[in-house]
């Protein structure tokens, strides 16, 4: 995986890259929806159980790695690497935007892209 930022740390708010990095460690390190939602604003259309049932659905021992390439001042390209503790491994390409929201920037889009 190539990319400006390749990490599965917690980010941060501060950054396209962190607030991405920190949607993706909720989801994948901590299993929170809740914690996962604080970085996305509500013009992304992600709703509470849906989310918790996607985080519950995962194999405990899931692993990710996230690699990101900001392309605009808001908008990144995001290619998700999900390694499931069978071994199987799983990509997601997206396009992802942020902005500003209460307490630092927020995600306010999330676009598949390709395979």
């Amino acid at each position: 995986m190539t990319a400006q930022i390749v990490t599965s740390g917690p980010g941060d708010t501060t950054t396209i890259g962190g607030v991405i990095a920190r949607f993706e460690h909720s989801y994948y390190v901590q299993r929170s929806a809740e914690a996962a939602l604080t970085m996305v604003g509500p013009e992304a259309g992600l709703a509470h159980d849906p989310l918790a049932a996607a985080i519950t659905a995962l194999p405990v021992g899931t692993t990710h790695c996230v690699g990101i390439t900001a392309v605009a001042e808001n908008i990144a390209e995001v290619h998700l690497a999900e390694l499931r503790p069978d071994g199987r491994r799983f990509d997601y390409l997206q396009l992802i935007n942020v902005g500003p929201g209460a307490s630092g920037l927020v995600i306010t889009n999330i676009q598949k892209r390709g395979s």
